[in-house]
């Protein structure tokens, strides 16, 4: 990296960035709200609120000069979130909130979301490889096709750093919302229609994703598209510095998907600035896609939700049905996931959990991603522990008694994660006895309960 704070400084506060970055935030009385990433030495540091005191803390408003300029007079790169939120999020206080509650809070709050497709390089290859930045072009051409034959004037694309963002124009859904939204005649909650859809979307994301491999075989090992609409999805947003490269976020051509590094560099030319004017600006009223494209995916999100799970015992067996839902965690591997660093114990929090997602039965190409990536935002070391703890299954799941225990010697014996505070029990925590009872509520009934 070469970009001073100066550097930096000046390129969130060029006007043009500014306003482009505001106006795609704000929609009327909603907008996006932000987050923050930053390096302080090898140590990478992110915050999602506003801290007014030690007992108050709010989440940044996108939509808002002041909390943008908050953010960009001090951080490197600048996260949005999918959502369109209610200004009347941005009135609670988030210190009086636990993790397990935000979720539902983000959802209620939510008046519209632009469903996203993360395309990404897969672990060990480059995106300034000819094979690599092909791949991500190729991909990323695929979905823009798919998705514009319903829906030509709503498909906006990005260039990220590493790869490329996929969205659509949340007013194209509009007729979603007007369906579930607040409507008291709709047969399903707001709540549940709104994880419905992120499920339904990410279902598609995987479908088209197979598609491509099946025409594009040389792709397989190099490229990937992430299906994690959920209910606080964050992107880099647009003109976003990337955290470790000097590039900016900047708009690609969804009829032409090319990455040119170059335009990307920073300081931006007048014309990629320019380029933001018109930019998510445009949208179709999007009926086809709702009843034509993503319907059947909503069926199979409303069947998937309403199937009844089938868990085998707590032995050598996993799930036989996936539990992707990571609100369905408890509260002490959703926070190890989302744990910014960690230090002392990080092979331990590995190890318990790789053991934890062969046991809820993550496939095993996304388990590994999700491994890796939590290894690499931690800079920890990972030697075979994915192998060993989720491969080759070494480990069950251990318990909530041994996760809290001060026992930290001797691994694997000691799986303590106790002193990386992710532990923050909430009301089902108290008969779970461990993080695979919480994530399959049935389990305890159907299996015996291990020995603590």
């Amino acid at each position: 990296m070469t970009l001073t704070k100066k550097d930096i400084k000046t390129h969130y506060n060029r006007p043009e960035i500014r306003n482009t970055i505001i106006r795609v935030s704000t929609d009327g009385n909603t907008t996006r709200s932000g987050h923050w990433q930053d390096l302080e030495g090898d140590r990478e540091i992110q915050d999602w609120y506003r801290r007014v005191s030690k007992q108050e803390r709010y989440k940044y408003c996108m939509g808002s000069r002041a909390d943008y300029t908050n953010m960009v007079m001090r951080y490197r790169t600048i996260y949005w979130t999918l959502n369109m939120f209610n200004d009347r999020i941005y009135k609670e206080n988030y210190a009086e909130i636990s993790t397990d509650q935000s979720p539902a809070i983000s959802r209620k709050y939510t008046a519209g979301y632009s469903l996203g497709i993360d395309i990404d390089k897969t672990k060990g290859n480059d995106i300034h490889s000819p094979e690599c930045k092909k791949a991500v072009e190729d991909m990323g051409q695929y979905f823009s096709n798919a998705l514009r034959e319903y829906l030509p004037n709503s498909v906006y694309c990005l260039y990220s750093g590493g790869g490329m963002y996929l969205l659509i124009h949340h007013k194209a859904l509009d007729k979603f919302y007007s369906k579930y939204l607040n409507n008291p005649k709709s047969k399903y909650s707001w709540d549940y229609m709104f994880r419905v859809l992120g499920d339904a979307f990410d279902i598609f994301i995987k479908d088209k994703e197979h598609d491509f491999f099946a025409q594009h075989p040389e792709h397989k090992d190099i490229v990937k598209a992430d299906a994690l609409n959920n209910s606080q999805r964050v992107f880099k947003c647009i003109y976003s510095i990337h955290k470790k490269l000097d590039y900016a976020v900047v708009p690609l051509d969804p009829l032409n998907v090319k990455i040119d590094f170059d335009r990307a560099s920073l300081p931006l030319q007048d014309d990629v600035i320019g380029a933001g004017n018109k930019w998510y600006s445009q949208y179709d009223k999007g009926g086809a896609f709702l009843t034509k494209c993503l319907a059947p995916y909503l069926q199979a999100a409303i069947k998937k939700k309403g199937k009844e799970i089938i868990y085998a015992d707590n032995g050598s067996k996993k799930s036989d049905v996936p539990i992707d839902d990571i609100e369905k965690w408890p509260p002490c591997m959703k926070n190890l996931y989302n744990l910014p660093s960690c230090g002392e114990g990080a092979t331990r929090a590995l190890a318990a959990f790789a053991s934890f997602l062969w046991k809820i039965g993550i496939e095993d190409e996304q388990a590994s991603e999700m491994f890796f990536s939590l290894a690499e935002r931690w800079q920890a070391r990972t030697s075979n522990l994915f192998d060993s703890y989720y491969t080759k299954k070494k480990m069950n799941v251990p318990t909530c008694r041994r996760l809290r225990s001060s026992d930290k010697t001797a691994f694997p014996k000691g799986v303590s994660i106790r002193d990386l505070n992710v532990c923050v029990p909430d009301f089902r925590c108290t008969s779970s006895f461990s993080p695979y009872y919480y994530a399959n509520p049935k389990a305890r009934e159907q299996e015996a309960l291990p020995k603590q």
